[in-house]
């Protein structure tokens, strides 16, 4: 009997079940005529498709066979650049900082800008604080549970800045992959969706280009053991601070 599938539905089906045809759509040009004839024909004498003009018929299985070719092509793409993320994401080491709180260093109108970054310069390198973002109003840190009293002490000594807490209990997980990876599109994509598809939220996201590329993920301390499962996946290299 016949149905109600339309002719794409059915030339689909018919690629799906022979590869071969397919294999040769992709490496013959002129096989798609021919091809649509074939297919046509096959339709007819199976009943799959009656009432309609073999021209027009033909016509509409040829569109079908283009289109099909052309999701092919666009799947095996996005394939291969998955790949290519993937690759690139086993020669890279994954390190893991817990208990970290979030800080704003916020400047007054006169404050001496240069004296404060270099204070927390001096933190950055004794390791109380994991990670640094500047701009023109302030500076936003990520401050160790440890270090915290420190860190507010010596920024109640500074004069015309306000020290705002931001958030508390967060986990930095930082990607170090090889300098060139940043020549490959989708690192960021890939690796944020791994962790969208857990529920595992992110606060922020810092990308370093400096002699490697080096890729942090900011997020909520209670999700740290998860996304660490996850990393784990990507490359064998796990550091845990």
């Amino acid at each position: 009997m016949p149905t109600d599938k339309s002719v794409s539905k059915f030339v689909r089906e018919i690629l799906n079940q022979d590869p071969s045809l397919v294999h040769e759509l992709q490496q013959r040009k002129t096989a798609q005529r021919e091809i649509a004839k074939k297919i046509k024909d096959q339709l007819i004498a199976d009943s799959k498709i009656i009432d309609k003009d073999p021209v027009k018929l033909e016509g509409n299985v040829a569109v079908a066979i283009t289109r099909y070719l052309k999701k092919l092509r666009e799947q095996q793409e996005e394939l291969l650049g998955v790949k290519k993320v993937q690759d690139v994401l086993k020669k890279g080491t994954t390190e893991v900082t817990d208990g970290l709180k979030h800080y704003k260093v916020i400047f007054h109108e006169n404050t001496d800008v240069l004296s404060i970054v270099e204070i927390i310069l001096s933190q950055l390198e004794r390791g109380d604080i994991s990670s640094i973002s500047v701009n023109n109003y302030g500076i936003e840190l990520y401050v160790k549970k440890m270090a915290e009293s420190t860190f507010l002490n010596e920024m109640n000594g500074c004069n015309a800045i306000d020290t705002k807490k931001l958030e508390e209990s967060l986990s930095l997980l930082k990607l170090m992959l090889p300098g060139d990876a940043g020549e490959i599109p989708g690192i960021l994509a890939h690796v944020s969706s791994l962790l969208a598809d857990q529920a595992i939220s992110l606060h922020d996201i810092m990308v370093q280009h400096l002699e490697n590329l080096v890729i942090t993920f900011v997020i909520n301390e209670q999700h740290a053991s998860k996304a660490r499962d996850i990393l784990l996946k990507l490359n064998n290299d796990l550091i845990r601070n």
